[in-house]
């Protein structure tokens, strides 16, 4: 599963996170394998959308979350007059790679990386 955050720029603050997720979310078809998809309201009419998708590379991934933004940006009326600004993989730093190993516990007992070594 591949994050890509598509950066949308809007005329108007964005409607309500609940409703332009489920706009984005049906404009993505089942072979786009779109996972999930949240929203994250910015300051003048900024939109953060993030696309969760099980994609074979992170082109493959970035290319399918854009597709499926400029679906919904021409079909919804609440976000015809939108444009996109740009659209990336979120990357993940060696600190998250590394707390995403498989711990002997199952990482159950895991400490935050600050109390490792105090």
């Amino acid at each position: 599963m591949r994050l890509i955050h598509v950066r949308i720029r809007l005329p108007d603050a964005p409607d309500a996170p609940e409703s332009l997720k489920a706009a984005f979310l049906s404009h993505a078809a089942t072979e786009d394998k779109v996972g999930h998809i949240s929203i994250h309201p910015g300051d003048g009419g900024e939109l953060t959308v993030g696309f969760f998708v099980s994609a074979a590379t992170v082109y493959a991934a970035e290319a399918i979350a854009y597709t499926v933004a400029l679906r919904a940006l021409g079909s919804e009326p609440a976000l015809q007059h939108g444009y996109v600004t740009s659209y990336s993989a979120a990357l993940v730093p060696a600190l998250f790679d590394w707390m995403l190993e498989e711990p002997e516990d199952g990482g159950r007992n895991r400490r935050r990386p600050d109390e490792v070594n105090p």
